[in-house]
């Protein structure tokens, strides 16, 4: 699975309809549960336009009226899709709308060819994602003579990456159950909690909080610069992120690579397994060796988001279940992958608890504007429901474009096919140079440590 933007996404030539969820005045109540301190600051901090969504191709003809029943049904089934918050003289307050009062509206935009059909699209998810206005999500269809390509984008503050994961095999599920015949009331029945009830959880944890609070304190440390200045810790390599702040951020690069196929991830995993970590520390603790041989860093600290779907009733649902860790990392004097990986799984486990403590709320107990510069994600998403279909559907995850000049995120993923990097990084020769040669790298680490092991592998996977 790769997480790229819609620029990289093969978009054929084809009518392009935008599918925009809508719903009468009449039909909205007031929701009195509580918003997380994670969505108010995203809330006062997210700009318009910005959004995260999938795109996967279906070989097989558009039904209109079968696709808008099962988009209505995916709004319906997730209460974080179908409701907004407002603004009001005592604060912020939630509204929601009940599933069979989602409507979605087909608009045809026009035949496109490849290019002019991704810019279209690219176009309507940036003019129609707002995290303070209903719809928080919004689709688009291109249809040709073969089948058609479905992408949606949505807010952040209402999903996170595995929403985004979870969403190829519930809408194509949803999908063919519409054109079997089956009725909205059955296709919309939720098969899942909800993350605004998770969020109630979050809220309460986060009220809980104090700057006496030991998670507080660890953050503190954490961000506290020699200058006293509260930031968050850059990029390992001087001159990629700790650069002085603009008025005009320049766009961020993205890149995609493989670092190795299913063989050579499960030769590693062996690897890894034997010297008693885990694949994610495994793979950070590869990007670690990696900058330690390249450019000398032996200590660094990186942002860590982390999942908090603790409970089985939220392991499917569609929200922003996320938490995020401070990692410091010394690997002095470890020398082989192993050793390093073992430190990277001492460091996650110092910080891990504070997963369910919302960042948020540390923020505005520190009065901490920043936001971090340096942060890695390892998601394992072989055992995703339909993840044996991705393929066939040409499945993607997607990110909207960034600016900024003083950020560097990657996210590492293990899939049935292998592993892949994705990152962003700013656009100047310096962090091209330093990102590129970073994942290639990893690569020809991967490529080292596994081909010994890949022969014995063969025809065992």
């Amino acid at each position: 699975m790769e997480y790229t933007e819609l620029s990289a996404y093969d978009v054929p030539p084809g009518e392009v309809t935008a599918w925009i969820p809508t719903a009468e005045p009449s039909a909205w109540v007031a929701d009195e549960r509580r918003l997380s301190h994670n969505h108010e600051l995203h809330l006062d901090t997210a700009e318009a336009g910005s959004w995260i969504g999938s795109i996967m191709r279906l070989n097989a003809p558009l039904d209109a009226e079968a696709l808008g029943l099962a988009l209505r049904a995916w709004i319906g089934r997730h209460e974080a899709l179908r409701g907004t918050v407002e603004e009001t003289p005592a604060g912020r307050r939630r509204r929601a709308v009940a599933p069979a009062d989602v409507s979605v509206t087909a608009t045809a935009l026009g035949r496109f060819d490849a290019a002019g059909a991704r810019s279209c699209i690219a176009d309507l998810l940036a003019e129609h994602i707002d995290p303070t206005a209903w719809p928080h999500v919004v689709f688009a269809t291109v249809a040709d003579a073969d089948g058609f390509t479905l992408v949606f984008g949505a807010d952040h503050g209402v999903m996170d990456a595995y929403s985004q994961l979870l969403w190829f095999e519930e809408i194509a599920s949803l999908y063919e159950r519409a054109l079997a015949g089956e009725p909205f009331a059955d296709l919309a029945v939720a098969t899942t909690g909800s993350h605004i009830d998770h969020a109630v959880a979050e809220r309460a944890t986060g009220d809980a909080m104090s700057l006496e609070s030991e998670s507080v304190r660890v953050w503190r440390d954490w961000l506290t610069r020699p200058d006293g200045q509260l930031r968050f810790a850059d990029f390992p390599v001087p001159g990629i992120t700790d650069v002085p702040s603009s008025a005009s951020p320049l766009a961020q690069a993205s890149l995609s690579q493989w670092l190795g196929d299913h063989r050579q991830a499960r030769a590693l995993g062996e690897l890894f397994k034997e010297a008693g970590v885990g694949f994610q520390a495994g793979m950070m603790g590869a990007m670690a060796y990696v900058l330690r041989a390249q450019h000398g860093v032996e200590r660094m600290r990186f942002v860590a988001p982390m999942h908090t779907r603790y409970t089985a009733e939220h392991a499917a649902a569609v929200g922003w279940y996320v938490g995020l860790v401070p990692v410091t990392l010394d690997i002095t004097g470890a020398t082989t992958l192993p050793e390093v990986a073992g430190r990277v799984q001492a460091a996650l486990a110092e910080t891990k608890p504070l997963v369910p403590q919302p960042f948020a709320r540390v923020a505005g107990l520190l009065d901490v504007s920043d936001a971090p510069h340096f942060v890695v994600t390892f998601v394992d998403t072989r055992f995703i429901p339909g993840a044996e279909r991705w393929n066939g559907w040409d499945a993607r995850t997607l990110r909207a474009p960034v600016r900024a000049d003083d950020e560097v995120y990657l996210w590492l993923v293990r899939d049935r096919d292998g592993l892949n990097v994705s990152t962003r990084y700013p656009e100047t020769v310096a962090a091209e140079r330093v990102v590129r040669g970073l994942i290639g790298g990893m690569s020809d680490l991967v490529d080292e440590i596994a081909r010994p092991e890949t022969a014995e592998l063969e025809g065992t996977a």
